[in-house]
């Protein structure tokens, strides 16, 4: 049987499995600078929260393997630390 904590962070993979796939396809014709709304990347399932980042924002978090973006205050898994809080979302930071 799967404890809390791992099926919290699948939760976050889940979300941040989908981002990829939404910010590879908005990639081809869409400015940078225009807002994409990600999905939320906390660890509720039932989260279907928006964060609005432009291209380049996504890819700067994306650019650390353990940052998820996510609603300010949503779930983090355990040893979750918020790295930054900006415009209406929070990075966050995997232990490892």
């Amino acid at each position: 049987m799967m404890n809390r904590d791992t099926r919290l962070e699948e939760n976050q993979e889940i979300f941040r499995s989908a981002n990829e796939r939404l910010s590879g396809v908005v990639e081809v014709g869409l400015v940078t600078a225009d807002p994409v709304p990600f999905l939320c990347e906390c660890a509720d399932k039932e989260c279907m929260g928006r964060v609005e980042l432009t291209l380049d924002e996504y890819r700067e978090v994306r650019s650390h393997e353990r940052h998820f973006v996510m609603l300010h205050g949503h779930r983090r898994t355990a040893g979750e630390e918020l790295v930054a809080e900006r415009n209406g979302y929070d990075i966050t930071q995997k232990p490892g």
